[in-house]
């Protein structure tokens, strides 16, 4: 029986390879749309297009300037006007400018009140809010710098002991005491004393993703997984319509065997879709894959198992090729969308609760618990356990409706 099955597995699959739109339909789109969504989110190449104009020709308008350039979430451009960069905003040439006003490290240095405008396209008011956010991080150093270095030169006049110090004596103690004291500052920052961390209510702390890649890769992995329904109940129901399981059955092959060996067939497939996609993420954008490569086994051998069965209830009810059709879509679209493979879905409230009952949520967190939190086997078991109790209820729901002609 083993090799009747493996036989019709392998028809199956030397069928399926022969179709070049479909391989491109699960193999090239997912790689495709998870490669684009993760660099429209920041996934780790420069995205968010930003003017820079600096007035001031200061110590910390240039401290400033260098920092934005290392902001990799943004690209850039330096222009020479205000109303260069308004006009270009306007335009929609960029998301926002950045204005620094000519008079800014003065202000700064006297510790006078001074402002760093951002000028914002309305139409993207939303990514607004997020380059206001990074420069309000870009300048507290520089706030802190100005304070201490004005703070040092008040206590030096306040303190007369320098009233008839030579200048340049002056300035080293100055500027000694200024390093000091930043590199106190700067190993208080790295090494904090108080330390917070999240938890959520199971007591799993929370982390954030490396980049949007570490989302979208396992996240579009498992919404074109369930692509393969689609393919699963075409083909069986092609093969119904030409005769091809009356011919099976008058042959020696047992009525399981053809079942099981479709199963095998296209489990395979959702596993190679995976391997290429995460594979894909790990080597060209860096998506960790966690420490635990038998996690990543049992969560795609659960998730093959899910897909394919539900894929042959499909083909058991379906009496129509605009029936598979539309089914195929609704279950990897909307379900994908509704399982959070799309956009990540809020972790309370309504949408999460409606994501539960998909299999795609809980595929995605599996991923994403080994791939970005370090979770090992025994961490995943509520996630492997719901999909291979979904996957073995849609066979047996699948093989008791399952009928060999049409």
């Amino acid at each position: 029986m083993i090799r009747n099955a493996l036989a019709v597995a392998w028809k199956d699959l030397q069928v399926l390879f022969k179709d070049r739109g479909q391989l491109a339909v699960l193999f090239l789109m997912p790689v495709m749309f998870a490669s684009v969504i993760g660099s429209a989110f920041g996934g780790g190449t420069p995205g968010l297009a930003v003017y820079l104009v600096n007035q001031d020709m200061g110590p910390y308008s240039a401290q400033i300037v260098e920092t934005l350039h290392e902001i990799e979430a943004l690209r850039i451009e330096e222009l020479d006007t205000v109303e260069q960069a308004d006009k270009q905003v306007a335009d929609g040439q960029a998301l926002a400018a950045i204005v620094i006003p000519p008079d800014f490290s003065r202000k700064v240095d006297a510790f006078e009140p001074t402002q760093v405008r951002v000028i914002v396209d309305p139409t993207q008011q939303q990514y607004g809010g997020i380059i206001t956010g990074i420069m309000n991080e870009v300048v507290t150093p520089v706030i802190y710098q100005g304070e201490i270095q004005y703070g040092i030169r008040t206590v030096m006049d306040e303190s007369g002991a320098f009233d008839q110090a030579d200048p340049q004596v002056r300035s080293a103690v100055e500027a000694q005491t200024m390093g000091v004291v930043m590199t106190q500052l700067a190993e208080m920052f790295e090494n904090p004393q108080i330390t917070v961390t999240g938890e959520d209510l199971e007591g799993v702390e929370t982390q954030s993703l490396d980049s949007a890649y570490s989302y979208t890769m396992p996240s579009y992995a498992v919404m074109f997984a369930f692509f393969i329904v689609g393919t699963i109940a075409a083909s069986i129901l092609t093969e119904k319509e030409e005769g091809t399981f009356r011919r099976l059955l008058a042959s020696p092959l047992h009525r399981g065997s053809i079942i099981a060996g479709k199963m095998l067939a296209y489990m395979l497939v959702v596993g190679l879709q995976v391997l290429v996609v995460l594979g894909v993420g790990s080597a060209f954008f860096d998506v960790p894959l966690g420490d635990s490569p038998l996690g990543l086994v049992l969560v795609t051998l659960v998730l093959a198992l899910a897909a394919a069965s539900l894929g042959m209830l499909v083909a058991a009810l379906a009496r129509t090729r605009s029936q598979v059709d539309a089914v195929g879509m609704v279950i990897g679209i909307v379900l994908g969308a509704v399982g959070g493979a799309i956009i990540p879905i809020p972790r309370e409230g309504f949408l999460h609760l409606l994501s539960q009952f998909t299999p795609h949520a809980h595929a995605i967190e599996g991923y994403l618990k080994l791939m970005s939190q370090g979770a090992g086997v025994v961490e995943i078991l509520p996630q492997v356990g719901l999909l291979a109790g979904v996957g073995v209820l849609f066979f047996l729901v699948a093989v008791g409706r399952f009928k060999f002609e049409q």
